[in-house]
């Protein structure tokens, strides 16, 4: 789609779309897109009103703005190829190079590496039981008790271990709320 006919149509959409790039609320408000393109409307309430009927009534905006986001991220693409097929296409001639030459080590390197690519190998940190991984209370208060060494805790263990930890974070968000301390170097 070519720029839009109106120009006033044409600059608000292209404000629109800078405005998503916006660091402040206000640089992303429809609002200060709209001011741009009628610099002639008043601030605040009225300007929004417009912008918001405008993006309703007026749809080839929304169109121009999603064609612009499009083409922002073509541009951004990658031209650098990363798919799995492809570092697996390499890693095969690698692997069929080095077998040729009779390098066993590299042979064997570009095969773990392609058993890597495709997950066919195991990894250790998959099966791992971690912090992050936990899906309930009663997950983290395992873990929370492995680290300290009880690797097979019961429930009821389970269960005072979350009780610690909910009283931790108590008083960790009673320290947050109270007035900061100095502490005076005599």
């Amino acid at each position: 789609m070519p720029a839009l006919s109106n120009p006033r149509h044409e600059a608000f959409a292209q404000a629109i779309f800078a405005g998503l790039a916006g660091e402040t609320r206000v640089d992303r408000a429809q609002s200060t897109a709209y001011l741009t393109a009628y610099p002639n409307c008043s601030n605040g309430n009225s300007a929004e009103a417009a912008a918001s009927r405008l993006l309703r009534r007026v749809k080839p905006i929304l169109e121009r703005v999603r064609e612009l986001q499009a083409e922002a991220n073509k541009r951004l693409e990658p031209k650098l190829d990363l798919s799995r097929e492809r570092i697996g296409r390499r890693l095969d001639k690698a692997s069929r190079i080095a077998e040729q030459q009779g390098n066993a080590s590299a042979m064997a390197t570009s095969e773990l590496g392609i058993a890597k690519v495709f997950h066919s190998l195991p990894n250790a940190s998959d099966d791992a039981f971690t912090f992050k991984n936990a899906t309930s209370m009663h997950d983290f208060g395992r873990k929370l008790l492995q680290t300290v060494g009880l690797q097979n805790p019961d429930a009821s263990s389970i269960a005072l271990a979350v009780e610690a930890n909910d009283a931790f974070v108590a008083r960790l968000e009673e320290i947050a709320a109270s007035p900061q301390r100095t502490i005076d170097a005599d």
